[in-house]
């Protein structure tokens, strides 16, 4: 019997374990217009993460995962979906749960997004805000905090930017990216497979 319980904690701590190495995606919105018709897509296509030790914030978006499997629903995010976006700021804070009274902050974060081939600097709109701390909302409850903020954030190119005009379909109509309630994951050196393409 006390072999069956030692199996079972050693059972439970393995699973915290893998579960806090979790990296975890967030709710991704694409939005434009492609012969004369409003195409957008949702999906969990992005990962965002967070250095504490260079305060660099950065996602990465995947076009593929945007794809339902109908050819002519999916034809808009053929010029889309063979590159991965990704973006690269600095978002300087000692401490991201010291907010604001309302535990939220809106800011505009300045740095290198990266799309088919091609780098620009850009500004994203970032909310940063604290996941309750009641139930079982977040994973760690330990100092290292980061799985309690969540970022909205929104931002948008146009194809000419990121030399997509140029692509069989000749998208030319602004692109609009939304990520809600993002869950922010603690940079790592597994993070490093989200940003290559």
């Amino acid at each position: 019997m006390k072999n069956i319980i030692k199996i079972l904690i050693v059972f439970v701590f393995s699973l915290n374990t893998l579960n806090a190495q979790e990296i975890l995606s967030s709710k991704t919105y694409i939005n434009t217009c492609y012969n004369e018709q409003q195409c957008f897509s949702l999906n969990s296509a992005s990962f965002i993460f967070y250095n504490n030790d260079n305060h660099e914030l950065s996602f990465s978006i995947d076009f593929s995962k945007f794809k339902t499997g109908n050819d002519t629903i999916d034809s808009w995010l053929d010029d889309l979906d063979d590159t991965k976006l990704t973006f690269k700021g600095e978002l300087i804070y000692d401490n991201l749960l010291v907010l604001t009274n309302h535990n939220s902050k809106a800011v505009v974060v300045n740095g290198l997004m990266t799309f088919n081939g091609v780098s620009h600097s850009h500004k994203i709109e970032v909310t940063i805000f604290e996941v309750s701390r009641e139930g079982v909302l977040f994973q760690n409850n330990q100092q290292d905090y980061n799985d309690r903020i969540n970022v909205n954030l929104g931002f948008s190119f146009m194809p000419k930017e990121f030399k997509i005009d140029k692509k069989p379909h000749h998208l030319k109509k602004k692109i609009t990216v939304g990520i809600y309630r993002g869950y922010v994951n603690k940079y790592n050196s597994r993070a490093d497979i989200y940003f290559k393409n």
